[in-house]
């Protein structure tokens, strides 16, 4: 029988000739010696979780180890499209947006509110200036008038 390891994975060794011989040595070392097995499935499936440790170690052997790929996935019980997802996932933590600090927070609305105090101080230039001019029109034509005034 050919025994499939991974290197650098102490322990693990699969069998594949005496995987039913395994599983019956599995099945006298439970607790329940000498009873049969409940051939009932359980009522309520449970979806296996991974935590994202274990998702990054995972993707990070399968990309340390091109060719053995498919091993790891037998050994692990997974399947391609977990790898998929799982990559998927990986790409988009590292363009997620970073959490901002309070002093960054800060920073950004003291800048925007030293722009926007510069554009208003503009705005009031160009009022006072339009002010300034209306003044001096109202002044001239009063000049004006007055000196028509003695003209006649």
């Amino acid at each position: 029988m050919s025994t499939l390891t991974l290197e650098g994975t102490p322990g693990l060794a699969v069998d594949r000739g005496d995987a039913a011989q395994a599983g019956s040595r599995r099945e006298t070392a439970s607790p329940a010696v000498g009873r049969a097995a409940d051939p009932e499935v359980a009522a309520v499936a449970q979806r296996r979780r991974f935590s994202d440790h274990y998702k990054l170690k995972l993707l990070t052997e399968i990309d340390d180890n091109p060719g053995m790929t498919g091993v790891i996935l037998r050994r692990e019980g997974l399947y391609s499209s977990n790898l998929f997802r799982w990559r998927r996932w990986r790409a988009r933590m590292g363009t997620q947006k970073k959490p901002v600090s309070e002093n960054k927070r800060m920073h950004n609305e003291m800048a925007k509110l030293q722009r926007e105090n510069a554009r208003l101080k503009m705005k009031l230039q160009k009022a006072e200036g339009l002010i300034e001019l209306q003044k001096k029109t109202s002044e001239l034509l009063n000049m004006m008038s007055r000196n028509a005034n003695d003209e006649s």
